[in-house]
């Protein structure tokens, strides 16, 4: 069920492109707080505009998604024209037409309707969405030693946020140049372009977007519920197999984890245990610190995966988030917090770095493999 409260805008604190960001005073409460208004579902809102605001999540305490949203405004909602034929957010009252990229009329159609391969590309996957800034932070941190400058791409899923326009990271990384375009897949919406899933999604990073490296993840937020395979997280396992099947390279973040108040969550985390022993059929390249012992992992897990392990400092991944103008929590926690969660994804995007400068050097992916095994074991 949804909790719904009346509002009143006091301020639009906010004004993007996708979202705004507002303060309102609820009428009975007379409290105030922020909420999060997308502008493609009702227009754009006004200080002065009556509201209905849903209030779920700020009810029942959640740290994320934990914002009034507006759901309504006391006014006739402002039309948009309509582009494309996919409808997103389908059969409930803010579906919404989008052109994707696969669809007849689009420039990509064509290509779509033809290509079957990722041709090798290095494909990162995450399971949360604060490791994109840490992943595309550290790719331009060694862009920069090289004196490359490489095509990333971020393809959001719709595990999590579907509006992309929610995620701070996303604006940030794209303002700064470090994000070559986005693709928002299935429901998710509001990226560079739209796709109707995963596969097709992928797709289009590379041959529409031109990636040279593609991130995967849902966007803000993860549902998870202390079962085994009851969190939304099981996608990544899910994404390794599409990677796979595509003729591209899955590389998987492990989540890895030094403080969390639940046990399941410390160390390695059972998302991560469940996603690679039993939802990733294919094999992946596995990176990890090096002091992390994977061995039981290594002999559950269905799919032959590659184990890279690695050695990363928290003070190189310090250096890497340097330039990075915001502050990365993950779980509400910093690099200073939590170090282990911070060097497994910076080390993981390292590794999908060096395997796609030895692919672009001609290199077989078994072989790039095998040597940063031997590099780094």
């Amino acid at each position: 069920m949804i909790r719904w409260e009346p509002g009143r805008v006091e301020e639009v604190l906010e004004e993007g492109e996708g979202i705004q960001r507002i303060k309102v005073r609820l009428v009975k409460s007379g409290e105030s707080g922020t909420a999060v208004h997308y502008p493609s579902l009702l227009g754009r809102v006004e200080a002065g505009d009556e509201v209905w605001l849903n209030a779920t999540a700020v009810r029942l305490s959640l740290g994320t998604g934990g914002n009034y949203f507006v759901g309504w405004v006391n006014r006739p909602p402002r039309s948009a024209p309509i582009r494309g034929h996919i409808m997103k957010m389908r059969y409930t009252p803010w579906q919404i037409a989008l052109r994707t990229g696969e669809e007849q009329g689009s420039p990509h159609h064509v290509t779509l309707r033809e290509c079957r391969s990722l041709e090798g590309t290095p494909v990162l996957i995450g399971e949360l969405h604060s490791m994109l800034p840490i992943a595309v932070s550290t790719w331009r941190y060694l862009a920069g030693k090289e004196g490359i400058d490489p095509r990333i791409v971020y393809v959001m899923t719709d595990g999590g946020a579907l509006p992309i326009a929610l995620s701070r990271h996303v604006q940030t990384l794209m303002e700064l140049g470090w994000l070559n375009g986005t693709v928002t897949a299935g429901h998710a919406f509001g990226g560079t372009m739209e796709a109707v899933n995963l596969y097709s999604g992928l797709l289009l990073a590379v041959h529409a977007l031109k990636a040279d490296l593609v991130f995967v993840s849902m966007g803000p937020g993860i549902v998870g519920t202390g079962t085994a395979y009851g969190f939304t997280g099981v996608e990544q396992g899910q994404a390794i197999n599409a990677v796979h099947s595509l003729g591209g390279l899955p590389v998987a973040i492990p989540r890895l984890q030094k403080t969390d108040s639940r046990p399941r969550h410390r160390g390695l985390s059972h998302h991560t245990r469940t996603v690679l022993t039993s939802v990733a059929l294919a094999p992946a390249v596995v990176p990890h610190p090096a002091d992390q012992d994977l061995s039981e992992l290594h002999r559950a897990a269905e799919a032959d995966h590659h184990w890279i392990p690695f050695r990363l400092s928290p003070e190189q991944v310090v250096e890497r988030l340097a330039a990075y103008p915001l502050t990365v929590r993950s779980m509400g926690r910093t690099l200073g917090e939590d170090p282990l969660f911070f060097t497994a994804v910076s080390g993981a995007a390292e590794t999908a770095w060096r395997l796609w400068r030895d692919l672009s050097d001609g290199l077989a992916p078994n072989d790039s493999i095998a040597r940063l095994r031997s590099r780094n074991g």
